[in-house]
C-alpha cells in the first residue's frame, strides 16, 4: 500500500506533466481542411510563379514548424518531469544525510547515561549520608563516608567525562550535518529563480501561440475570399508567430538543462 508521501509525490508529478506549458501553447496543430486546401490551391494556380512558390513554401513552413513545436513540447516535458522527480529524491536524501550516524551517536549517549545512573544515584545517596553524619557530629561515621565519597568521586568524574565526550561527538556531528544540509539545500534553492525565468518564457510562448491561433482565422478568410496578397501576408505572420513560440520553448529547454546541471552537482555532493 502506497504511503501518503508516495501518493503526494505522484500527484505532484502528474500536475507537473499537465502544467509544463499552458493549454494555449499545447493547442492542436493547425492545418487547412480539404475544402480550404482546395481553395488555397486555386489561389496558388491563379497567381504568378514567384508568389505561388512563396505561398506553398510558407504553408509548408507553417506545418513543419508546428511539428517542431510539438517535438519541443515532448522534450521539455520529459526533461521537466525528470528534473522535478530528481529534486524530490534529492530533498529526501538530503533530509536523511548522516541519519544512521546521528542515531548511533544518540543511542550511545542514551546508553552511556543509563549505564551510569546507578553510580550517580549511589554517589548522591552517599553524599546525603555524609551530610547527615556531619549534622549529627558523628566524626567516625563522617570520616568513613568522606573516604568512600572521595573514592567514588573519581569514578563519577570519569563517568561524567565519558558522557560529556559522547555528547560532544553527537553535538559536533549534528552541526556538521546541519551545515552540509544547509549548503546542499542552498544549491537547490538556485533552481527557484530559474523557474521564474521558465514561467516568463512560457508566458511569452503562450502569447505568440494565441497570436498564431488568431491569425489562422484571418488566413481562412483570405483563402475563402481568394485573396492572394492577404493570404501571403497571413502565412508570413503565421511563420513568424510559430517561430517565436519555438524560440521561447528553446529558452525553456535551455533553462531546464541548467536545472538538470544543478541537480547533478547536488547529487554528487551528497555523502554516500
Amino acid at each position: 500500500m502506497m504511503t501518503m508521501m508516495t501518493r503526494l509525490s505522484m500527484l505532484l508529478l502528474i500536475c507537473i506533466c499537465l502544467t509544463v506549458f499552458p493549454t494555449s501553447v499545447l493547442a492542436a496543430s493547425f492545418e487547412l481542411t480539404p475544402t480550404a486546401k482546395n481553395n488555397f490551391d486555386k489561389i496558388v494556380s491563379s497567381t504568378t510563379s514567384a508568389k505561388a512558390t512563396t505561398l506553398n513554401t510558407r504553408y509548408s513552413n507553417v506545418l513543419e514548424l508546428q511539428q517542431q513545436s510539438i517535438d519541443w513540447d515532448k522534450k521539455i516535458k520529459d526533461l521537466h518531469y525528470t528534473n522535478e522527480e530528481t529534486v524530490i529524491v534529492l530533498k529526501k536524501q538530503i533530509q536523511r544525510i548522516d541519519e544512521d550516524k546521528i542515531n548511533k551517536l544518540q543511542t550511545q549517549v542514551t546508553q552511556t547515561k543509563e549505564r551510569y545512573k546507578t553510580l550517580f544515584s549511589a554517589y548522591e545517596a552517599l553524599n546525603l549520608q555524609k551530610a547527615a553524619a556531619k549534622k549529627l557530629t558523628n566524626k567516625e561515621l563522617y570520616k568513613l563516608l568522606q573516604s568512600q565519597s572521595e573514592t567514588m568521586e573519581i569514578a563519577v568524574q570519569l563517568a561524567r567525562a565519558d558522557i560529556r565526550n559522547k555528547t560532544d561527538q553527537l553535538t559536533s556531528a549534528k552541526m556538521v550535518t546541519a551545515s552540509t544540509k544547509k549548503t546542499l539545500r542552498g544549491k537547490l534553492d538556485e533552481i527557484t529563480p530559474l523557474k521564474v525565468q521558465i514561467k516568463a518564457a512560457k508566458s511569452s510562448a503562450s502569447s505568440y501561440q494565441k497570436k498564431f491561433t488568431a491569425e489562422t482565422s484571418t488566413l481562412k478568410k483570405s483563402i475563402k475570399d481568394g485573396s492572394v496578397d492577404p493570404t501571403l501576408s497571413s502565412l508570413g505572420l503565421l511563420v513568424t508567430h510559430i517561430q517565436r513560440v519555438i524560440e521561447y520553448k528553446q529558452n525553456v529547454w535551455t533553462i531546464e538543462q541548467k536545472i538538470a546541471a544543478i541537480t547533478q552537482k547536488v547529487k554528487v555532493q551528497i555523502p554516500s
